[in-house]
């Protein structure tokens, strides 16, 4: 999922680039600057959600033991007998529609290298003085070049080879076929994204733009030049990897060709990228500690309640009454991340920091062990705990974990017939083998269910154990498991 959520960073950049480029670069001569700003735009676009700049927090309270005493780790909740969904998990299938995407474009962009080799392999080779390599084929090939390759028919090579040959050789000379290629894999990882299949033309047609005035630049006569390019406006095969003679749209190849010089000046409009750049910075801010204050989780800044099923569930959990401020622990299998809450009776949340869970200990059986490698303080590994450095991972991850329980865990038939439902909270110690160990009842609903959940948590496979410090560590997790009837 964390892909995902690059991926859709990226994407709005390269909107916005695109918008910016469309509306105030795209009619000016200024080829080669426009060529730059192209690859710069979509190079910034995937740097620029990587981009983290520091902002000072908000000055906090201290974590009080009170709070680190009432602290729960939520697994996700599983739903089992008559009232339980089965459904696809949702975010399984973006990661798999994702990754097909990327695979599918890939095998396309492969399959269109492979198809420029092998014209280059069956056509007659001449080596030029320059180092370019002509190669004429007898197919209805419109005219392109690839690397080092110019790929002509043998019609265009007795009629109209200097046009053609000044024309590609331009595309050679400034290495077009790599900003290609570069682009094609920026598709590939943006395959949903118009803009940047939109960046990608705009780029193809700044290349024919630059070739288009070598041409002119070379002597040769406009008009006639135009001409041949409406001939060939219908032209055959080409490869999607390569630089075609009539890859572009002739209108505005031609307009372009009319088009009086863009001042020097121009490049002003160019400082779009800046106030793009400047909006990234305050998007992706995020926030660290100084000197008596405390970091804030940037995910947690906007939450001012928590979520109503969550605080229910510890409403159940507590026994219906939250006394004091409590910590609340969130596991995020998509991401294997942490978040930590403190949540007040009322539902009310702040964020808590790294910092401040480095301090807190508790002197019962869980025990929030300080994070950073410089603590000189030794722990006992055979505590318990609630946050270690590399969590506990069940095989497959959390989604198969929900899976084996609701397939697993089997609904009491006394249960059935006397319509006991609820929700029961199992608690469970993973230990330093991965080995459940230590099963006991959180807070129950009803003797059968009861037995039931803490017979199917029992049941749980072998996990990746926990590690703190390059240690296996023994770590606790809570899992609520919903009994429903239709």
């Amino acid at each position: 999922m964390d892909a995902i959520v690059y991926s859709l960073k990226v994407s709005v950049f390269l909107i916005a680039f695109y918008l910016m480029f469309k509306s105030l670069m795209s009619r000016e001569t200024l080829h080669r600057a426009n060529r730059y700003l192209i690859l710069g735009s979509i190079g910034l676009s995937f740097v620029l959600p990587l981009w983290h700049i520091t902002l000072n927090a908000a000055p906090g309270h201290a974590v009080t033991a009170a709070e680190l005493s009432q602290s729960v780790v939520w697994l996700e909740e599983v739903i089992v007998g008559g009232g339980a969904s089965h459904s696809f998990d949702w975010r399984v299938l973006a990661v798999v529609a994702f990754y097909a995407g990327i695979g599918v474009c890939l095998l396309r962009m492969i399959l269109s290298i492979i198809g420029v080799l092998r014209v280059i392999r069956r056509g007659e080779r001449q080596t030029l003085p320059d180092g370019t390599v002509l190669v004429i084929t007898d197919d209805e090939q419109a005219p392109f070049s690839w690397i080092k390759y110019i790929i002509i028919n043998r019609k265009d090579h007795d009629e109209n080879l200097q046009e053609i040959l000044t024309h590609e050789r331009a595309h050679i000379r400034c290495r077009h076929s790599i900003d290609v290629l570069v682009c094609d894999v920026f598709c590939c990882l943006q395959w949903f994204n118009p803009a940047m299949w939109l960046l990608r033309r705009e780029l193809c047609a700044v290349h024919e733009y630059e070739a288009d005035k070598a041409v002119l630049d070379s002597g040769i006569n406009a008009k006639q030049y135009q001409i041949l390019l409406i001939k060939k406006a219908a032209g055959g095969k080409w490869y999607s990897i390569a630089n075609s003679f009539n890859h572009s749209k002739l209108k505005y190849r031609i307009t372009m060709m009319s088009r009086k010089k863009s001042s020097g000046w121009t490049m002003a409009k160019a400082l779009y990228v800046l106030p793009i750049a400047a909006f990234a910075a305050i998007a992706f801010a995020n926030c660290s500690k100084t000197e008596g204050e405390i970091t804030k989780n940037p995910d947690l800044q906007n939450l001012e309640k928590m979520p109503a099923d969550q605080y229910n569930q510890i409403l159940e959990l507590m026994g219906g009454e939250v006394k004091e401020d409590m910590l609340v622990f969130n596991y995020e299998d998509a991401t294997g991340e942490m978040t930590v809450t403190s949540m007040s009776p009322d539902g009310t949340v702040r964020p808590v920091s790294d910092e401040e869970l480095e301090k807190m200990r508790v002197p019962d059986d869980i025990v929030v062990e300080e994070l950073i490698e410089e603590s000189e303080k030794d722990f006992d590994n055979d505590q318990v705990f609630m946050l270690v450095e590399e969590m506990p991972e069940f095989p497959g991850g959390d989604l198969e974990l929900r899976k084996f329980i609701a397939e697993n865990v089997k609904y009491p038939a006394e249960a059935k017939e006397k319509k006991i439902k609820g929700k029961v909270f199992v608690q469970f110690v993973i230990n330093k083998d991965g080995n459940v160990e230590d099963v006991k009842l959180a807070r129950g609903v009803d003797p059968l269910l009861d037995e039931a959940a803490m017979d199917v948590v029992k049941s749980l496979p072998q996990w990746k154990p926990g590690r703190q410090r390059g240690q296996n560590v023994k770590v606790s997790f809570t899992v609520p498991i919903n009994f429903q009837l239709d």
